[in-house]
């Protein structure tokens, strides 16, 4: 989506009007998640980890674990201990496939179905003590998920083609939606105008401002 500078701007307005921030503009940090699935993890001798591999999950967004795993499994392919490719394709991949599962499912149940599902995760939690019991339940590879796939991969994802010549399937960026229209607060107006000024002081953002 576009101007998404007034995300943050909204943000801090909304934190300085609860709380007393001791905060100075320095430099703005962000970005997109780019959810795609490719053919192969090695290319003309690039080993594609984390992110950069599409090792991170379709549902939340996560993805630190997959980036140290496979970080560590393409410096020990590097020193001849495995095979990169195959071991990305039995450990990580599964797992990945699970959550754009998950997503696609999450889309498909709409905000009434999500919120039954986080009422759901937190009787669990209560119940057992253990959050993390649900999640590993549905992130679980199963034959079900595994017959689900096909569905996913059509009704959710397109396919791609990277500068190296790998072919991905990838989770298309969503068009705006009515509840995307709306104008910022005058506190974020203010945030907004004290960044501008940093800016021609020689401040400085990771992305693009189109974004």
């Amino acid at each position: 989506q576009r101007k998404s500078s007034r995300f943050l701007d909204e943000t801090i307005a909304w934190y300085e009007r609860h709380y007393d921030l001791d905060r100075k503009p320095i430099k703005r940090v962000g970005g997109k998640g780019d959810f795609s699935i490719p053919n192969k993890y090695v290319s003309e001798g690039r080993y594609y980890v984390g992110e950069a591999g599409g090792l991170q999950d379709f549902m939340w967004g996560f993805g630190m674990r997959y980036a140290i795993t496979s970080g560590v499994l393409a410096g020990k392919s590097i020193l001849g201990e495995l095979d990169y490719e195959q071991e990305v394709r039995k450990r990580l991949l599964p797992l990945v496939k699970s959550s754009a599962t998950n997503r696609f499912l999450m889309n498909r149940m709409g905000d009434r179905g999500f919120k039954a599902v986080a009422k759901y995760w937190m009787r669990d939690q209560h119940r057992t003590g253990d959050g993390l019991r649900f999640m590993r339940l549905i992130y679980k590879p199963g034959i079900l998920r595994r017959m689900m796939w096909p569905f996913v991969r059509l009704g959710m994802l397109r396919k791609g083609t990277t500068p190296d010549g790998r072919s991905y399937v990838r989770m298309p960026f969503r068009r705006a939606l009515k509840r995307d229209d709306w104008e910022p607060s005058r506190e974020a107006e203010l945030v907004a105008l004290e960044w501008k000024m940093k800016q021609n002081e020689g401040g400085r953002t990771s992305f693009q401002a189109g974004d």
